[in-house]
């Protein structure tokens, strides 16, 4: 009878310890999860980026064009939407230069979108050449959009501007490769996503008639192209978007309308262009998970005194009963 109420009594004492604190809880552990697009992505530079030409576009909103920014933000809300969402910001702006962007990396007002970014996709540089560029499709008579008559071009016209201006182009290239190495120090400290860059397609391939004007753009965007391609070694990827172009300018850009954008086409081969860039670098996200229940570390701890307490007490009435014997 003694020894059934000292194990009551040790019971009691124990419910007593654990009552007084959270015995248990529900722990959570983070989780990675691997996929092959950002769940988060963001868009920068120029006009090309933006969808300038495209349906849909205004200088004040980059997301209701077909451009390739939002193509990808439609498959890849589709392919991942369910397991963690996606999210796409595109903050280029039409007209920016490589200078432009400088400006607009280290005012600050990227900072947030940088430091939530996967993947940073930046098109730049055809703003650095596009007058000077304009100023030869002045010179073969092409004065509007949609006017070209080949019988006003001026072989000599277009010999001297040449002359004139290919000064003017290599010193606008040796300004890029100095802000493109800004630019890519500027995105690699403010972002810990993937950034990647695009080269430059030649719209000016487009007049297959004039070797003196297509060899003069081949030569100068190529030097643009290989400065991106050169300085990657900095920390970011280069798209090669010139590639997938070379030999279908007509086909890709509105250029036969005096516009050296991409049209709806040129944009699908971007978009093609630079998920397959995107997939090749792999991406992950973090879940948080709850596991088992399990006692708290003060649970434990109640536990064990609960129990230390409770066998003192059984040992030392075992110790009295013990001692009342022997007398």
């Amino acid at each position: 009878m003694m020894i059934r109420k000292i194990a009551a009594f040790c019971a009691a004492s124990l419910m007593l310890g654990l009552s007084a604190c959270s015995m248990t809880e529900i722990p959570e552990r983070e989780v990675v999860h691997k996929t092959e697009v950002p769940p988060k992505m963001l868009f920068l530079g120029d006009s090309i980026a933006a969808g300038f030409g495209l349906e849909g576009y205004t200088s004040s909103d980059n997301y209701n064009c077909r451009s390739y920014a939002n193509i990808l933000r439609e498959r890849y809300e589709a392919e991942i939407g369910s397991e963690c969402g996606h999210t796409m910001v595109n903050k280029a702006v039409s007209g920016y230069t490589s200078y432009d962007l400088i400006g607009q990396l280290q005012s600050g007002e990227l900072d947030s979108d940088l430091a939530d970014s996967d993947a940073v996709v930046v098109s730049i540089g055809g703003n650095d050449l596009l007058d000077i560029m304009l100023e030869l499709l002045n010179n073969m008579g092409i004065t509007e959009k949609g006017s070209f008559d080949s019988g006003n071009f001026n072989f000599f016209s277009a010999a001297g501007s040449l002359l004139s201006i290919g000064g003017d182009v290599d010193s606008a290239l040796d300004r890029f490769e100095t802000n493109i190495r800004t630019i890519a120090e500027e995105l690699l400290k403010k972002t810990e996503g993937t950034v990647f860059i695009q080269t430059l397609y030649d719209p000016l391939e487009y007049f297959t008639k004039f070797s003196i004007v297509t060899d003069f753009s081949d030569e100068k965007i190529g030097r643009l192209n290989r400065i991106i391609s050169e300085n990657s070694a900095l920390g970011y990827k280069v798209i090669d978007v010139a590639a997938d172009f070379r030999g279908r300018a007509g086909e890709l850009t509105n250029i036969s309308s005096y516009d050296i954008h991409p049209n709806a086409k040129g944009h699908e081969v971007i978009a093609a262009d630079v998920d397959a860039a995107l997939r090749t670098v792999g991406f992950s996200y973090i879940t948080t998970e709850r596991v088992a229940e399990g006692l708290t570390a003060e649970g434990r701890k109640a536990v064990g005194m609960g129990i230390a307490g409770s066998l003192a007490l059984a040992f030392i009435s075992v110790a009295g009963i013990v001692v009342k014997k022997k007398r």
